[in-house]
């Protein structure tokens, strides 16, 4: 087995994303509650997905990747300041290696742009997990979890993907932009799911992004920039490193079939 990769899924309508999910669920009920799906309840699964993908603004993502192929995965929406986690799946024979609790820090991590809360329903066998992560039923014998996101918990001196760009991301990526006499365009972000990476500093302040969208004629640009007070070859260095898991994510997309 190699290593397992922690990969941001910035569209979750790319090809065969859902399907991984709907396999990686299907096979951790089973083997956690003695459950299978059977073909109605997957296709209302999937309409559940695709629905709440196209309803809910601020949808986040991640995939745990071996290889080429997804093993875990987190999937959620922040709104009204609470960040809501819809699905955490490991497949059975990838669990006990702290998968789970990866994919629920990176989920933790993007949520502190715009929640104050973590918010779960959890299965029973996965109560105690959520407890080991300081999760908090919100009142005694119940399955809904819950967490305050503390200022300690706010990301700082590293690089965090963006699922949408916030008021506050927005202001300050615009004004990075400006001292470059550039622009910065938060609907291909908020709209048309363009990855982007921001760099945050130790005071967790954002002073340096990239964004990458094709061009017209299907060529694939990166935009960088960077606050001028900043050291701009290591924060440049640290995006672009970023950037580099795109091209794991397209090669799981596009690898074996299940």
């Amino acid at each position: 087995m190699s290593d397992i990769n922690i990969l941001p899924i910035f569209n979750q309508a790319d090809p065969n994303i859902w399907d991984d999910f709907l396999y990686i669920r299907n096979a951790a009920t089973r083997y956690s509650c003695g459950y299978s799906m059977p073909e109605s309840d997957i296709r209302f699964a999937l309409n559940e997905l695709m629905s709440g993908w196209k309803r809910r603004g601020f949808n986040f993502a991640f995939g745990a990747y071996d290889g080429f192929d997804m093993v875990g995965f987190i999937q959620g929406d922040c709104i009204k300041g609470t960040a809501t986690v819809r699905g955490l799946y490991v497949l059975p024979e990838y669990m006990g290696q702290k998968i789970g609790g990866k994919l629920l820090k990176m989920a933790e991590r993007v949520s502190t742009f715009g929640a104050t809360y973590m918010d779960l329903i959890s299965l029973p066998r996965a109560q105690k997990f959520y407890e080991h992560y300081e999760y908090q039923p919100v009142f005694s014998g119940s399955n809904h979890y819950e967490k305050p996101i503390t200022n300690k918990m706010r990301v700082r001196s590293m690089v965090v993907p963006v699922f949408k760009s916030t008021n506050a991301i927005t202001k300050a990526c615009t004004e990075i932009s400006k001292a470059e006499k550039s622009t910065f365009d938060a609907r291909i972000v908020n709209e048309e799911h363009v990855p982007m990476f921001v760099y945050i500093d130790s005071f967790a302040v954002i002073q340096g992004f990239v964004v990458r969208h094709s061009l017209h004629d299907e060529q694939v640009q990166e935009e960088i920039h960077i606050h001028p007070s900043q050291p701009v070859n290591f924060v440049t260095r640290q995006l672009k490193k970023e950037m580099e898991i795109l091209k794991k994510i397209s090669a799981a997309r596009t690898g074996r079939k299940r």
